[in-house]
């Protein structure tokens, strides 16, 4: 039995990716299994229970109760990552177009009508707005981790963070953890709210925003689809036609396209080190 389980598992030490922000391992290629599962799914009916839960004793006490799979056929994991975590300067607008693709090859491939059309539209329509949350909170986390004055101005024009004095011994200690304070903060940030999007952008990246007011527009569209089950204040369904998307997208592509044309000014592509890449 023994043998048979590890010619199938491993220790996820071994090969399985680690993610170090909420300390777990990320079970890419399926699992996590449990020896008791396992063995019991296998040997149940066959071998005595006892000699069962001895193995499986042993095996919790050498790793644990979550073990990898040692096959990893089927999944590249390069691939899996680079859909998953902004990695380079141009992965957030990156994602952001082949989120809105997808969205609208979902429509493209629907037919419906009536009521399931609507509700289509109004779940591509808050789609659409949460691709461009997305892309605004992965472009401020790229930055303010990659460059370090991009962070100290982050946190020099944002109120949250001036709300409260510090000691000397708190003020090392909250200098040591400060990058991590930033990403959680960026991570629980409602980024919907262009109101308060647009003054970060503009103050900790130094880039002038594009103007937000038909955006906001659509941004009170998505609170009554999510938060009014697709009616407005006066009771009125939210209609939205294949018309309207396509606007909601184009409003999208030049706000995002304005911000990246910003972005290649104030962060420039370093020209030197592309070419030594090269060779």
């Amino acid at each position: 039995m023994r043998r048979w389980f590890l010619d199938r598992y491993e220790d996820p030490a071994n090969e399985t990716p680690w993610d170090g922000e909420d300390k777990e391992y990320v079970f890419v290629w399926g699992g996590p299994y449990d020896p008791n599962d396992e063995i019991q799914s296998r040997f149940g009916g066959i071998v005595e229970f006892d000699t069962m839960w001895e193995l499986i004793e042993e095996l919790w006490r050498e790793v644990g109760d979550k073990w990898a799979p040692i096959e990893h056929e089927g999944i590249d994991y390069d691939d899996y990552v680079s859909h998953l975590v902004v990695i380079d300067r141009s992965d957030p607008n990156r994602f952001l177009e082949e989120r809105i693709a997808e969205i609208f090859a979902v429509l493209d491939a629907a037919v419906l009508d009536g009521a399931n059309n609507r509700l289509l539209h109004q779940m591509a329509h808050s789609s659409l707005i949460a691709a461009l949350e997305a892309y605004l909170a992965d472009t401020v986390s790229f930055w303010v981790e990659k460059d370090e004055r991009a962070l100290r101005r982050f946190v020099n024009t944002n109120k949250d963070f001036q709300a409260r004095s510090l000691t000397v011994a708190e003020l090392f200690e909250r200098l040591e953890n400060l990058t991590g304070e930033v990403k959680t903060y960026l991570a629980d940030f409602v980024w919907h709210r262009l109101d308060k999007v647009k003054p970060m952008l503009a103050s900790g990246l130094e880039i002038k925003v594009p103007e937000i007011g038909d955006l906001m527009k659509e941004i009170i569209v998505r609170h009554d689809i999510v938060h009014r089950a697709g009616r407005r204040a006066d009771g009125t369904l939210v209609e939205l036609s294949t018309e309207d998307l396509s606007r909601v997208r184009e409003a999208i592509k030049q706000f995002s396209n304005g911000i990246e044309e910003e972005l290649a000014r104030r962060f420039p592509v370093q020209l030197d080190s592309v070419a030594q890449d090269m060779f």
